[in-house]
C-alpha cells in the first residue's frame, strides 16, 4: 500500500507539471528564433552567437533554432506569434514591438541620442529595464537590445537643411513620429508599407527615403537614389523578445543563462553592425550614389527643426519615462 501510495503521489507531480508547462530536469528545452533580415547579416549573425552561447553555456541542454528572413512571417506577425507562444523567440525592432507597447516609440524620437555610446549605455541600463518593463506588461520578456545602425535619408538631391527636404517627398513607414519627424524637417511624408518602398523610388511615386545603411545595400536603393545623407537621426534597435508563459515554464538557472548568453554576445553584435556599416557605405559609392557627411553644425541645425517633435508626443510616449531618458542621457553627455 504504501508503495501504491507513493505511486500514485509521484503520478500526479508528473501530471501537474505537465499541465502547469514546466520543464522537467535534463528535458531539452528547443527554441525558434526568429528575425528579418538575411543570413549573414550583423542581426542574423548576432542570432548565431545567442545561439552558440547558450548551447554551450547549457550543455547542450537549450537548442535554438533560427529563422531569418521572415521566414515564419512579416514582423508584425512574428511578434504576434511570439505574444500568443507559437514562436518562442524573436529579435524585432522596437519602433515594430511598439504596436503593443506605446512607451517604446520614445526611441523613434529624432536626435534622442547623442551618440551611438550614450544610447548603449542608456539601453543596457536603467532605462532600458523600463521598457522590458512595458514589454514584460504585454505578454514579452526582453532578453537585450541589438543593433540595425543609425537611420539617414536617401534622395536624389542633397538633403543638407530645410530647404533641401522642403523639395522631396518621402516615404514614410506608417508611424506617427516619423510622419511628424519628416513634417519637421519641411519634407512631405507619403506613408507606404515597406515591401512597396523600391517600386516607389523607381517610378517616383517619392523622391527618397528614411532608412539605416544597412537597407540601401540589402534592397540595392542605390540603383534608384543618388544620394545618401547621413543624418543620423535616429537608431534602429532590435530587443530579443521571449513568450512570457514559456520563460515562466523555464527553470531558474536556465532563465540566467539566457539572460548571460544575450549580454555576453550582444556587445559582439553591435560591433558587427558597425563594422558592416563602412561596407555598405562602400557598396554604395562604388554603385554610383554619392554619400555625403553632415558637418555638426548641419546636424545640430537638424536636431533644433526637429525639437517641436519631441514635445508633440511627450503626453503620449509618458511625460515621467520622457523626462527620465532625457535625464539619464543628459548626465552621460
Amino acid at each position: 500500500m504504501k508503495r501504491l501510495l507513493l505511486l500514485i503521489i509521484a503520478m500526479f507531480f508528473v501530471a501537474a507539471l505537465v499541465m502547469a508547462g514546466g520543464q522537467s530536469e535534463g528535458e531539452v528545452i528547443k527554441i525558434k528564433y526568429a528575425h528579418n533580415q538575411r543570413t549573414v547579416s550583423p542581426q542574423d549573425e548576432g542570432a548565431k552567437l545567442f545561439k552558440q552561447k547558450i548551447e554551450e553555456l547549457s550543455g547542450g541542454r537549450v537548442q535554438v533554432t533560427i529563422y531569418p528572413d521572415n521566414q515564419l512571417g512579416s514582423l508584425r506577425e512574428v511578434i504576434e506569434s511570439v505574444q500568443s507562444g507559437q514562436i518562442e523567440m524573436a529579435q524585432q525592432p522596437l519602433g515594430m514591438i511598439a504596436n503593443f507597447a506605446p512607451q517604446l516609440n520614445i526611441n523613434d524620437l529624432p536626435y534622442l541620442y547623442p551618440s551611438e555610446e550614450v544610447l548603449w549605455k542608456v539601453l543596457d541600463g536603467a532605462m532600458g529595464e523600463k521598457l522590458t518593463g512595458y514589454m514584460n506588461d504585454v505578454g514579452f520578456v526582453n532578453l537585450g537590445y541589438h543593433s540595425g545602425g543609425p537611420k539617414q535619408f536617401s534622395a536624389n538631391i542633397p538633403l543638407r537643411g530645410k530647404a533641401d527636404f522642403s523639395k522631396v517627398s518621402l516615404r514614410a513607414m506608417p508611424a506617427p513620429i516619423v510622419i511628424a519627424t519628416f513634417e519637421a524637417l519641411g519634407a512631405n511624408p507619403v506613408p507606404i508599407e515597406f515591401s512597396e518602398l523600391y517600386n516607389s523610388l523607381q517610378q517616383r511615386v517619392v523622391d527618397g527615403q528614411e532608412n539605416p545603411m544597412q537597407t540601401v545595400s540589402m534592397l540595392n536603393l542605390y540603383e534608384v537614389q543618388k544620394y545618401v545623407t547621413y543624418t543620423n537621426h535616429s537608431w534602429m534597435i532590435y530587443a530579443n523578445i521571449v513568450n512570457k508563459k514559456f520563460w515562466e515554464t523555464l527553470p531558474t538557472d536556465v532563465q540566467k543563462l539566457m539572460y548571460q548568453a544575450m549580454k555576453e554576445t550582444a556587445p559582439a553584435q553591435r560591433k558587427l553592425m558597425q563594422n558592416a556599416e563602412t561596407e555598405y557605405i562602400r557598396e554604395a559609392e562604388k554603385n554610383g550614389c554619392q554619400v555625403i557627411m553632415l558637418t555638426p553644425a548641419e546636424i545640430e541645425a537638424l536636431r533644433q527643426l526637429t525639437l517641436p517633435v519631441h514635445n508633440a508626443f511627450i503626453d503620449r510616449i509618458g511625460r515621467d519615462l520622457y523626462n527620465s531618458f532625457v535625464k539619464e542621457i543628459e548626465s552621460l553627455r
